[in-house]
């Protein structure tokens, strides 16, 4: 069992589903004429750099694991991505990109600088908030699949409790947490 959650929380993880969610909500918009342009910066900010960045911290000795299991390791870590996300906004902004793919950009930005505040405190479920928003923002963009995206949600948070990650207040927390604020922030300021 052990196994199996690692590979969940491994296939499952905030850097493989945002470029996924942002591929879906991209390629999938036939009426795009800008489609690799808007893929490849989602990509480059949600996965590229925050991937780079993590080995940078891996192999200098700032955090012990691709995981960043310690809350305090966590916090450096956010903010840059933060700063990633943000970036990553203002150039989708500039290239003129569909509302939903700006604002998932955009709630990436702000929640995890949300979620970095929370961390100086207490830790919570980045797995669950990497799921949670991007799976409101696919909702919102026609995508409605609840069976599928339940049981995702499930897998990842029975194994973040089953690897002993988080505790399931840090689960709930982090799933209400990127649902509530994503939903709000995509259909109040970008739909």
């Amino acid at each position: 069992m052990k196994t199996f959650s690692k590979l969940i929380s491994t296939i499952i993880n905030p850097l493989i589903v945002a470029p996924f969610s942002f591929a879906v909500m991209i390629y999938l918009d036939r009426s795009l004429g800008n489609q690799h342009a808007l893929f490849l910066t989602s990509l480059l900010f949600t996965n590229l750099l925050p991937l780079i960045t993590i080995f940078y911290f891996i192999r200098s000795g700032k955090i012990s694991s691709f995981d960043a299991p310690i809350k305090e390791q966590r916090i450096q870590l956010l903010a840059i991505a933060s700063i990633f996300y943000a970036i990553g906004f203002l150039i989708l902004s500039y290239l003129e990109g569909p509302p939903i793919v700006r604002g998932l950009m955009f709630c990436y930005a702000v929640n995890t600088a949300i979620v970095w505040r929370i961390t100086i405190f207490w830790k919570i479920s980045i797995h669950m908030i990497g799921l949670g928003g991007p799976i409101v923002a696919l909702w919102l963009s026609g995508f409605e699949y609840p069976l599928a995206m339940g049981l995702a949600l499930i897998l990842v948070a029975t194994s973040r409790l089953f690897l002993k990650a988080h505790t399931i207040s840090q689960v709930i927390a982090g799933t209400f947490l990127a649902m509530g604020l994503a939903y709000f922030e995509l259909t109040y300021l970008f739909l």
